[in-house]
C-alpha cells in the first residue's frame, strides 16, 4: 500500500499567510477570550493583504507587529527577501469591540460545517498516517537545522517543501521508501552536488532519529537514490518573492494527509468557537479515544447547523481486522460533550498559541489537550 504526504515550511508563502492569520487569532484571544475572528491573508513579494473581521477587546491589535514577527521567525531578512521591516501591509478589516449581544451567542455555531476526526493504530506516529507523521517530523527537523546554523541559514532560504512516498507492508505495517522529494530554496549558483553534500547528512540523521524513536525501517530502507532534490533546477527565488501565498490553502497538510477525508473548512484564521476549529479538534480527540480502546482505525464525522450548540450529526466508523463497523450512537459521548462551550473550555482553546500549533502540526503534538 502506498502512503504519501507533504510538508511545507514556515517560509512557504501559504504558510506565512496561515501563520499571520493564526497570530491574529492568538492576539485577539489574549485581549478577550471569546473574541470573534475570521480573517484571510494573502502575501505576494513585499506585500501583505488582510481582510475579514476581528471583534475583540477595546484596543486595536498591532497587526503590523504580528506580520513582521511571522516573517522574522520564518527566517526572512538579510539575503532572503522580503525584508520584514519593509513590508507593505494593506488591511480591510471590520475591527471592533465584541458586542455584548454577540458575546452571549458565542457558544452557538455561526455557520454550517462538517468536520472529520481520524486516528489509527500507529502509536509511534501519534496515531496518524505514517507518511503524514514522517514528512512532518522530517520537514520540521530539516527547517530547524537549517535556520539554527548560521552558515546553513546563509546558504539555504526559509522556503522548503518535502514530499514523502512510502510503501507500507500490508501485514507488518513496516515502511519502505519509494521517493523522497525535497525543494529547498538556496543561494543563486549553488551547485546540485553541493546541495546534496550539505543536505544529505541532515536528512539521514533526521531519519535515524525517527527510527531510534521507534519507527523501524524509516532510516534503514532509505537510499539516496530515492531522493530528488530541487528536481526542477535552481530554486534561488522562493517565498512570496517567487510565488503568491494565501491562507487556508494547505488543508490536507493541516489535517491528516491525502489518505483521509478532511470534511469542511480550513483551521487557520478562525477563533476556536468556530466549529471548523473546535469541532475538528474534538473529532480528533474522540477518534484517538476509540483507537486506544482497541480498534485499528477510527473515522469520526460531526456536522453542525447554524445556531446549533451541539452537532446534529455524530457518527463514528471503526475498523478492526479489516472489518468496518459503525459505532452505535448510544456508545458515543452524550450531546453535551460535543457542545461548543464545553469543547472550548475542556481543551483550553482560548489559551493556545495558534501560530505555534499551526507550525508544529495541529494533530502532531502529543501534549496538546485534544491529543491526550
Amino acid at each position: 500500500m502506498n502512503d504519501s504526504a507533504e510538508y511545507v515550511s514556515p517560509g512557504h508563502p501559504d504558510r506565512l499567510a496561515d501563520a499571520i492569520a493564526e497570530g491574529i487569532v492568538t492576539a485577539a484571544l489574549r485581549q478577550k477570550s471569546d473574541s470573534l475572528v475570521g480573517v484571510e491573508v494573502a502575501v505576494h513579494r513585499g506585500c501583505v493583504f488582510i481582510d475579514g473581521r476581528i471583534a475583540a477587546g477595546p484596543a486595536r491589535l498591532d497587526i503590523g507587529q504580528i506580520v513582521r514577527e511571522v516573517y522574522q521567525r520564518a527566517g526572512y531578512g538579510g539575503p532572503w527577501i522580503p525584508d520584514p521591516a519593509k513590508l507593505c501591509l494593506t488591511a480591510d478589516l471590520c475591527e471592533e469591540e465584541l458586542p455584548a449581544k454577540e458575546s452571549d451567542i458565542r457558544p452557538f455555531s455561526d455557520d454550517q460545517n462538517i468536520v472529520i476526526g481520524y486516528a489509527c493504530g500507529h502509536e509511534r506516529s501519534n496515531r496518524l498516517p505514517l507518511a503524514h507523521w514522517v514528512v512532518g517530523e522530517l520537514g520540521r527537523r530539516l527547517f530547524a537545522t537549517l535556520r539554527g546554523d548560521p552558515q546553513l541559514a546563509a546558504t539555504f532560504g526559509p522556503d522548503l517543501k518535502v514530499l514523502a512516498s512510502l510503501e507500507i507492508a500490508p501485514r507488518t505495517g513496516a515502511p519502505e521508501w519509494r521517493q523522497l522529494i525535497l525543494s529547498v530554496q538556496h543561494l543563486p549558483g549553488l551547485a546540485s552536488e553541493d546541495q546534496h553534500r550539505l543536505l544529505g547528512p541532515i536528512v539521514q540523521d533526521s531519519l535515524a532519529r525517527l527510527e531510534a524513536g521507534g519507527l523501524a525501517g524509516i532510516a534503514s530502507t532509505f537510499d539516496r537514490r530515492t531522493l530528488i532534490l530541487n528536481g526542477a533546477g535552481e530554486f534561488a527565488t522562493g517565498g512570496p518573492e517567487g510565488d503568491n501565498g494565501l491562507s487556508g490553502k494547505k488543508l490536507v497538510v493541516d489535517h491528516y494527509g491525502p489518505s483521509v477525508p478532511i470534511g469542511g473548512g480550513a483551521l487557520s484564521g478562525k477563533d476556536p468557537h468556530k466549529v471548523d476549529k473546535c469541532g475538528a479538534l474534538r473529532a480528533r480527540q474522540l477518534a484517538k479515544q476509540l483507537v486506544r480502546a482497541g480498534v485499528d482505525e477510527a473515522h469520526v464525522t460531526l456536522g453542525w447547523a447554524p445556531g446549533g450548540e451541539s452537532p446534529f450529526l455524530v457518527e463514528a466508523v471503526t475498523t478492526l481486522g479489516g472489518i468496518r463497523l459503525r459505532v452505535p450512537r448510544e456508545e458515543l459521548p452524550p450531546p453535551d460533550w460535543f457542545s461548543i462551550g464545553r469543547i472550548v473550555r475542556e481543551l483550553e482553546l482560548t489559551q493556545r498559541d495558534w501560530a505555534a500549533d499551526l507550525l508544529g502540526g495541529y494533530f502532531c503534538q502529543p501534549s496538546a489537550p485534544w491529543e491526550r
